[in-house]
């Protein structure tokens, strides 16, 4: 959950020269975003990511924007070894270490850094065998910012074969994402810019949206959903192969009791999609 200084789509600058549209919206959701977990429309996250994350056990993992460190205690719970996570929201951090102290997660270790700037991580580079970030990459605003997202991402990945990034993101392949949501198992999704123009290349790469969720109280935030192609082009500039993978909506043993084709609706336009990649 990315955050910073500039209001979204606002031109500024970071430290390194590159536009920003990062901004300031998770400080003010804090706490609050945890009661989007129990949401219909986040459901499938964790099976798409787990099914994502293959065999987690002895590796050493890094999940960049952690939010209030639900990834991180899910990469910790699959047998990583150890999890280091950053998020450059200072509440959010507040809130990751109030919900997993050290005390009792002594493997978990959390800090507040821009995880978008590939200077500004305190890691040895090379250090992880799998970075994740879930909802992360949707706010970049920037190809310039999305790219160096990626350097972040192929900067810390071990020099190993196995060694991949997995990530949620907005739907990159949605046809309709023109199309605003309502009612979305219990999201609305409303298009603030139909033709989004990335300030630093002037060329239209996908919409700017807004997020209402139908929590208590409600939460809602901006995110940039960039068409496929976009993440493909920044990710080979940072060097970094790149695949995307179909979501996984809970079924089974463990899942909630839901009638049949109820998931029919999600699975027509899904409310992220599953990026993989690793080191070219």
């Amino acid at each position: 959950m990315a955050s910073s200084e500039a209001e979204p789509g606002k031109d500024t600058r970071d430290g390194e020269g590159v536009k920003s549209t990062q901004n300031t919206q998770y400080d003010q959701i804090g706490t609050r975003y945890n009661g989007m977990h129990e949401l219909p429309a986040v459901e499938p996250e964790r099976p798409s990511v787990v099914a994502a994350l293959g065999d987690v056990r002895g590796k050493r993992c890094l999940d960049l924007a952690c939010g209030t460190g639900r990834y991180t205690a899910l990469l910790s719970s699959l047998g990583a070894t150890s999890v280091h996570a950053f998020d450059i929201s200072p509440v959010m951090i507040a809130g990751a270490l109030a919900s997993y102290p050290a005390s009792t997660h002594p493997t978990l270790h959390f800090a507040v850094a821009d995880c978008s700037k590939p200077s500004t991580l305190p890691l040895a580079p090379s250090a992880f065998d799998i970075v994740f970030a879930g909802w992360f990459l949707n706010y970049a605003g920037t190809e310039a910012e999305l790219t160096n997202m990626f350097r972040v991402i192929a900067q810390q990945l071990a020099h190993t074969s196995d060694a991949r990034f997995v990530g949620l993101t907005t739907n990159a392949h949605d046809k309709c994402m023109r199309e605003p949501k309502t009612g979305f198992y219990g999201l609305d999704v409303k298009v603030l810019e139909e033709r989004y123009v990335a300030p630093d290349t002037g060329e239209e790469v996908g919409i700017r949206a807004r997020v209402v969720a139908h929590t208590e109280p409600v939460v809602q935030f901006d995110v940039f959903q960039f068409r496929a192609e976009v993440y493909e082009r920044c990710a080979r500039q940072a060097g970094l192969w790149l695949e995307w993978r179909e979501a996984v909506v809970p079924r089974g043993e463990g899942a909630r009791a839901r009638e049949e084709g109820y998931w029919d609706g999600w699975l027509e336009r899904p409310t992220f999609e599953v990026v993989v990649a690793g080191r070219v």
